[in-house]
Order: C-alpha cells, then sequence, then structure tokens
C-alpha cells in the first residue's frame, strides 16, 4: 500500500481526480487488480451488474495507465527489483512462498456427520486418502496426525471446496490448523456438565468447533468479543449454519464481566484467544476473512517490521485478560493461545500472569502450567517439534500457519469437588462408561432371541445348571447381590498348588536320585534319613510335652533340698 500510494502521488493523481480521495481503499484495490493485468483492463462478465462508483476509478485509473506504469518502473529500478514483488519486505515475500503451498485444513462439524462419511464421501468423488507424512498432489487428502478430525486437501482444491456442499451445509469447515490446536486442548479438560467461556470470538468457527468436539447439549459457553448487536447476530448466524445451539454472543467486554456471577458456577475452562501481532500467519487475507478479523490489521501485517512497542502493550492487555480469568473461583483451566511468534506475547505472558494470581490469591492448590494433552510422537517431543517444554509452539511453515498454546490448571479446594471433576475428565476421555452408556448397557436389545449383554455378569441360561447341583448339598442360599459392581459368586476351583511339605519331600527325593544316580555320597546322613530324624524328633518333643502338661499332682516327685549341716 506505501507504494502505490507513492506511485499515486508522483502521477498526482488525486490532483487530478479530487472526486476519488475518499475512495482511497478501493483506488489501491483497482490499482493492485490493473498490476496483476499488466495495467490491460478487466473484461466484464457475462450478466455482471456492476458499481458506479468502482467503474468511475477503473476508468480513472485507465486513463492515467501510461503515468501510473512508468512510475512503478522507477521505483523498481531505484530498489534494484527484478519484479514489483521484490519491492516487498523480505519477512513479507517468505510469508507469501510459504503460505502458496500450504494445503487446505477443514474440520469435520460433528454435530451434523461424522469423520467416516466424510472420508467416505470424499473417495466416492474420486480423491484418494494418503499418510498425512506424504506431499498432496493432485486429489489426494489425509487425516491431521494431532488433530484426529481435521482433513488436508492440497492448496489449489480451496475453491472447490468453498462450492462442495458438504461446506455449503455446514459439515466441514475450512479453517486452518494453527486454530485447531487450542480446542483440541480444551477437549479433555471439560466434563459432560462443564461450560466454557471463549474471549475473542472472531467469527465463531473456533468456539464451533469446540461444540463439535464435546457435542454435549448438557454444555454452555459463552463467547466474547462482539463490539454490536450486528456482530452478535452475524456470529449466531454461523452457529446456526453449523447446527449448534446454547452459545450466547454479548456484546460486554470480558473484563466488565463480574467473576462471582451465579450464571458462570458451572464454568470450568476460559478459553483466551489473544488479540495478538499475528507474526507467525502465513497468509494473512485468507486468515482475515475466515476468522473474521479487522481488515485493518492487513497494512500491519503486510509491513513486515516488528514494533516492540506495540507488541508490549498487546502483552500487557493479554495479561489483563488472563489475570481476570484466573479469578473466577469455580474455573479449574484457561487455556492461552495466540498467533505470534514473539516470547513477549507468549512465555512471558503466562509465566506473569500466573506468579502474579498466585501471589495474591494464596490458594492451597496454585495455579501452574501443564502439557497439553495431545498425540505427540517420542521423535517430535525429543526434537521439540510443535512441543517445546510444557508449551504447544508451531513455527511458520509450509504445512500451517505457527500458533502458540499454553494450558493452566489447578485443582478444587473442595476435596469432593475435585472429585466429581476428576471423574467427569476421565468421563469425557473415554475412560469412564457416561450416563448414556449406562443406559445403552441397561436397555441392551435382545436379536434373534440372545442377550446381547449379560447384566451383573450373571449368565441367564448358565444359572439353571447350577440349581440341581445345589439342591443335592443342601438347601444353602447364596446372597442375593443386587449391586451391579458386586461380582458373581464363582464355583469352587481345587488349588493347583502344591503346599510347602510336598514341595520339601520332592525336593528331597529328587535329590537323592541325583546323589545315586552320579554314585556320590553325601557326608553325615542321606537327606531322607535326616528329614525322617528331625520329624521323630518333633514328634517325641511334641509327645513329652503333652504327658508332662498332663501328669497328675500327687504322681509327681518332688525333690528336696539336701538339709544344713
Amino acid at each position: 500500500q506505501g507504494l502505490f500510494e507513492d506511485v499515486l502521488d508522483d502521477c498526482a493523481f488525486f490532483v487530478t481526480y479530487p472526486e476519488h480521495m475518499e475512495d482511497l481503499g478501493l483506488v489501491m484495490v483497482i490499482l493492485c487488480d490493473y498490476q496483476t493485468r499488466k495495467f490491460q483492463r478487466r473484461t466484464p462478465f457475462t450478466n455482471e451488474i456492476q458499481n458506479s462508483a468502482a467503474t468511475d476509478v477503473e476508468d480513472a485509473i485507465s486513463d492515467c495507465k501510461t503515468k501510473l506504469n512508468a512510475a512503478l518502473a522507477r521505483h523498481r529500478i531505484k530498489a534494484s527489483a527484478p519484479s514489483i514483488e521484490y519491492l516487498l519486505p523480505e519477512t513479507v515475500r517468505s510469508k507469501e512462498a510459504i503460505g502458496s503451498k500450504q494445503p487446505v485444513y477443514t474440520w469435520v462439524n460433528q454435530i451434523k456427520t461424522s469423520i467416516s462419511d466424510v472420508i467416505e464421501q470424499f473417495k466416492e468423488e474420486g480423491f484418494t486418502l494418503v499418510n498425512s507424512e506424504e506431499k498432496l498432489v493432485d486429489k489426494q487428502f489425509a487425516v491431521d496426525p494431532l488433530c484426529s478430525d481435521v482433513l488436508m486437501f492440497p492448496g489449489e482444491y480451496r475453491e472447490d471446496l468453498v462450492d462442495h456442499d458438504l461446506y455449503l451445509g455446514g459439515k466441514i469447515v475450512i479453517q486452518d490448523k494453527s486454530s485447531c490446536i487450542a480446542p483440541h486442548s480444551i477437549k479433555h479438560l471439560l466434563g459432560d456438565d462443564s461450560d466454557i467461556i471463549h474471549v475473542n470470538v472472531g467469527a465463531g468457527l473456533t468456539t464451533a468447533h469446540i461444540a463439535s468436539l464435546i457435542n454435549n447439549s448438557n454444555n454452555h459457553a459463552w463467547a466474547f468479543g462482539a463490539k454490536s448487536t450486528s456482530e452478535s447476530k452475524a456470529i449466531q448466524a454461523q452457529f446456526e449454519k453449523c447446527g449448534i445451539k446454547g452459545i450466547k454472543v454479548p456484546t460486554d467486554s470480558f473484563l466488565d464481566i463480574d467473576h462471582d456471577d451465579s450464571k458462570y458456577k458451572n464454568v470450568r475452562v476460559i478459553l483466551v484467544t489473544a488479540d495478538c501481532s499475528r507474526s507467525a500467519v502465513t497468509n494473512p487475507v485468507d486468515f482475515i476473512v475466515n476468522e473474521g478479523e479487522d481488515m485493518k490489521i492487513l497494512k500491519d501485517m503486510a509491513t513486515g517490521d516488528v514494533n516492540m512497542s506495540r507488541i508490549t502493550e498487546l502483552s500487557t492487555a493479554h495479561m489483563n485478560i488472563m489475570k481476570h480469568a484466573m479469578k473466577f473461583s469455580k474455573v479449574q483451566a484457561v487455556v492461552y493461545m495466540t498467533r505470534s511468534i514473539h516470547e513477549t506475547e507468549n512465555e512471558n505472558v503466562v509465566v506473569k500472569s500466573v506468579e502474579y494470581t498466585n501471589m495474591v490469591q494464596q490458594r492451597k492448590f496454585p495455579w501452574r502450567v501443564v502439557p497439553p494433552v495431545l498425540p505427540f510422537s517420542g521423535e517430535e517431543i525429543e526434537k521439540k517439534i510443535g512441543i517445546i517444554g510444557k508449551y504447544i509452539k508451531f513455527h511458520p511453515t509450509e504445512k500451517s500457519s505457527g500458533c502458540f498454546v499454553a494450558v493452566v490448571t489447578r485443582e478444587p479446594e473442595d476435596a469432593k469437588e475435585a472429585a466429581r471433576d476428576v471423574l467427569a475428565r476421565a468421563q469425557a476421555r473415554g475412560l469412564l462408561p457416561t450416563k448414556k452408556s449406562k443406559e445403552k448397557l441397561v436397555n441392551s436389545e435382545i436379536t434373534n432371541g440372545e442377550v446381547d449383554h449379560i447384566p451383573n455378569g450373571h449368565d441367564a441360561e448358565a444359572e439353571p445348571k447350577l440349581l440341581p447341583k445345589r439342591g443335592k448339598k443342601g438347601s444353602r442360599k447364596l446372597p442375593v447381590h443386587h449391586a451391579s459392581s458386586t461380582p458373581h459368586p464363582k464355583a469352587y476351583v481345587k488349588p493347583q498348588g502344591v503346599s510347602p511339605v510336598a514341595s520339601y519331600i520332592n525336593a528331597a527325593m529328587k535329590w537323592r536320585r541325583h546323589s545315586a544316580s552320579t554314585k556320590s555320597t553325601v557326608s553325615g546322613m542321606s537327606v531322607g534319613s535326616r528329614l525322617y530324624q528331625s520329624q521323630t524328633k518333633v514328634f517325641t518333643d511334641k509327645k513329652l510335652k503333652d504327658q508332662t502338661r498332663h501328669v497328675s499332682e500327687h504322681i509327681k516327685v518332688i525333690k528336696h533340698p539336701a538339709p544344713f549341716r
């Protein structure tokens, strides 16, 4: 934009056409389009409805195209640039080169469909499912190794996916992988009845992804970040397209809400998507369109310069949000996410916020940073690919934009509440049966006259076979066990072990046979005789003790001491 502004000033464009001064943004867009087409006039599409303001600007640029082209050439020669693209900063050009090779990421909306159904539909359309390690070419796609509901497609299929029925129907959502890491980190932190707060909701895609992963009507969510009623309605429309309910989008600022408000009593997790410098984003235009960001940040992202004063200002705002999030008494986890490569916005914000909060609150269980639950391989952990210590940190690559994710947790003060939360998280991870799975077990269907599940471990058909045997031995009745966790009494099984005495005798006999075969003599007595005599001695001593114990008093002989002399 700075280059085009200089070119327009060199040509005195706004001196000649002062009426277009208010349409500076439109002039920049049309001039950029003209430069891309070698200053050739655009041919309108069939039945295209043309905008009068855009047509007037296009006519003015067409009249000045010779001067504009000459001015661009002078700037290019002055900078010794082989083409106009080389006039951009090196950081911007490198990001564009990386972004042009990146695949397109889509996550499956599991509220409307399933991952397997989507994969099968793409296979039927001629796509081939390959390993995620391979480079995607032609009609190939893969499943992301970290996010199981995220599919990867070649970058040239972006337009085809936008027009696809699955995308138009809200069954798949196009979003970069860097935005999918945080929802997967949150998935295992929520129980069945836990609520969540999302700060800086953007276009609502990340919040919708969380709802898709949880897929539970008992959870509720609050999405903060809408600055007006119209923005709130647009975000709600995005949720309705995905078939999501139960998400409230207030226009209040997150910092203005009361952390002791009763309506947030079930909130257990807060996701803070920081309004950062976006220095790790490789494709700014697609990012702004998908995430619903303000177009004003595009100019800052295109300069390539690092404004440390701006970054310091942003990090201060992030710390205020983190400190406020950790004030909620029932919240047990705060997930912090940025799309920045600067430690000032990442680790520094987390460490300082946690230290300050622990110093102020002085709780029995303080806040601490924990590693997220994601399926990183041992090689990735060792080589610090994607995870560095307790933080998730991806740098911009040809696969995706970069991101930073930190999970800060603490245990509740109440022991009963802590136990309930542990069980809830275990159920969310699938380690324990949920209420729905228990109902399915109790109400299991009976097909073909056979019982699919055996309640409480009892086999209804095997039970009558035990009744005649019990009747022969008597009318003994086993106690009735009503609890589902009580195991069914098993039939008596004869122990297979050997007694210690038998083990000792067997060992002695083996040694005796071994001695006879080798014709060797054992000093003293043999093992068998020693065993016999030791047993005889024990028996004799025991017999003498018994006789002594049962001798009557009048039979005992009392030996008097010798008389004094």
